[in-house]
């Protein structure tokens, strides 16, 4: 960094200011002045804050007595080392290193609910001593305020579906094994199989060496594998929409296994005839503690992210301790493909694609440049963030050959890992997979459980409805009636102590997100102000709550029903 060159001045009201290559990082006159002026000018309640440049710490000062939380301060100052000659960072951290991953994971960590609210102050001068830095800076942050609204989308879109398709799913998880029968059973090389346009190539290979190996179908790669007389040894499905089902609905007559998420299209479990295991996404953690509770069925928490592939990658880590070979793994529109063309969801993609969404270019498997949208982006960072947290015993290889470059994962092409860890295999004896002999809950007892479980639904409703009414008498002006105000926080206490008994969080995390982000106080708000946002509030949280509990309510009695149609069929048979 000798190309900085550093000078500091003494300011007129005999404080300290600091040069760079000729540039005065505060006021020759009054620093402290200056800083109180900036923030005057850019503060607003509710943001995180990213200050680009320290220098000698005024601007931080100020900014930090005005923000309430000091985890919403973020510090960015690459030359902070030369200027700063002693570590005196004190309540401050400053990061002086642009270190893309982790800066990523801290701006994403400071912005709460998937918040995508951030204001950056660039202290004086500072873009012009730094300006690629700069930009470098505000790139990161646009990634990720981008990631989050991909996030946020795929909450909203599919809540409902997830909610329907996990208590669908609890009688299927009452029948079916635990992925943890699986655990590490494998010593042989596992294939991830996903449906990029790249995978094409690979099938021949793919096709001979199917019965030296473990092969994972991601999601609908099983219409491209099937249609190339591939058999993969199991499926993973997690997604929960209708055209997730339609890729599965025609598939009979094969001997692949089913490894399914509880978020899964409950009609694919609910027909697939072979032997299926259940896991639970690691982030549904309280999900995989209430099917404890209530059946005493452990399901293991996998990690994964925006793509089936990524919960594939971690299931295939999770079966073998081999080495692991990703194929088909794009995560781009390589030759302008969106899969492999076999795929029942291949595009090719044209000038009126790249209009409806945000086309951006990210370093290639072969170092050129590949075009990307941001969901791909989202899967991608989620295979490197699986990748570096990932403790595997063997070799893990990105064969795909095409599209993205995954950062971290080491590259080889398909022939190699072949010929390096397949062709020397003497064969693989998939027989040392013994079905267990998991016992399943007894029907009646399921419909015995899952009627306690209604239960509770009808307390919660009758509580919410009672909310809401008291809400409606409140007729005082710009207050509430204290006779009320006791009700309203009984019964408060009451949802919160039965809310904890049952799992609802699919279709409550869209709702939390607009309770805590729709009704901040205003600064400086009047008593009329308080109450009429605390009562809109309390109104939205109670009837969205409401519908929320009806809603899962009638998905129970569905699967009661389907329990009950299983007992009569075991009756008649």
């Amino acid at each position: 960094m000798s190309e900085y060159k550093i000078e500091y001045i003494k300011t007129r009201n005999n404080l300290e200011s600091v040069t760079v290559n000729g540039y005065l990082l505060h006021s020759k006159y009054d620093p402290i002045q200056e800083a109180s002026r900036i923030v005057e000018k850019e503060f607003e309640q509710g943001y995180v804050y990213i200050l680009f440049g320290y220098g000698l710490g005024y601007l931080a000062e100020v900014l930090y007595e005005k923000i309430e939380d000091a985890t919403k301060l973020i510090i960015i100052d690459p030359i902070y080392p030369l200027i700063n000659a002693e570590e005196k960072i004190g309540k401050f951290t400053i990061i002086h290193e642009l270190k893309k991953n982790e800066l990523e994971v801290l701006i994403a960590g400071a912005l709460r609910n998937l918040s995508r609210k951030i204001k950056v102050i660039c202290s004086p001068n500072y873009d012009k001593v730094l300006p690629n830095e700069m930009k470098r800076v505000l790139e990161i942050i646009k990634e990720v305020q981008r990631m989050l609204q991909v996030q946020e989308n795929t909450i909203r879109l599919f809540s409902d579906n997830w909610q329907e398709n996990y208590i669908q799913n609890l009688f299927n998880v009452s029948q079916d094994n635990p992925l943890g029968n699986l655990k590490k059973i494998y010593t042989c090389p596992v294939i991830l199989a996903s449906g990029g346009p790249s995978l094409t190539k690979q099938l021949s290979l793919l096709k001979e060496i199917k019965n030296q190996v473990i092969i994972i179908a991601a999601g609908s790669t099983i219409n491209s594998l099937l249609a190339n007389e591939i058999e993969p040894d199991y499926i993973v499905t997690i997604d929960g929409g209708l055209a997730n089902y339609n890729h599965f609905k025609d598939i009979r007559k094969i001997e692949s296994k089913l490894i399914y998420s509880i978020t899964s299209h409950y009609k694919i479990q609910d027909e697939y005839t072979n032997n299926k295991y259940a896991f639970l996404p690691a982030s549904n953690k309280v999900y995989g503690e209430h099917i404890n509770k209530v059946f005493s069925i452990d399901l293991p928490l996998i990690s994964g992210g925006g793509s089936v592939a990524n919960f594939a990658f971690s299931i295939a880590a999770y079966i073998t301790s081999g080495p692991i070979a990703l194929i088909g793994q794009d995560l781009a529109y390589t030759d302008g493909k969106s899969h492999a063309e076999s795929n029942k969801r291949f595009t090719e993609i044209d000038l009126d694609f790249g209009e409806s969404r945000t086309i951006i270019e990210i370093p290639g498997y072969y170092e050129g440049m590949v075009i990307t949208d941001y969901p791909f982006l989202s899967m991608k960072k989620s295979f490197e963030v699986l990748h570096q947290k990932m403790q595997h015993d063997s070799p893990i290889f990105n064969c795909t050959e095409g599209g993205a470059k995954i950062e971290g994962m080491n590259q080889l092409s398909f022939v190699d890992f072949c010929e390096s860890y397949v062709y020397q295999q003497h064969g693989v004896n998939k027989e040392i997979v013994k079905e267990n002999n998991y016992k399943k809950i007894n029907s009646s007892i399921f419909i015995s459980k899952m009627n306690a479980i209604i239960n509770i639904y009808n307390y919660l409703i009758k509580q919410l409805e009672l909310a809401l009414k008291f809400l409606n008498q409140n007729n005082t002006i710009g207050t509430f009636n204290k006779d009320i105000l006791k009700e309203l926080s009984k019964i408060d206490k009451n949802l919160d102590k039965k809310l904890k008994q049952v799992s609802l969080n699919y279709l409550t995390d869209p709702i939390t997100l607009d309770i805590l982000r729709n009704y901040e106080p205003k600064l400086n708000e009047s008593s009329i102000e308080t109450y009429t946002r605390v009562y809109n509030q309390s109104k939205e949280l109670y009837s969205r709550l409401l519908e929320a509990i009806k809603k899962t309510k009638q998905y129970s009695l569905d699967t009661i029903d389907k329990a009950k149609r299983n007992e009569r069929g075991k009756e008649n048979g």
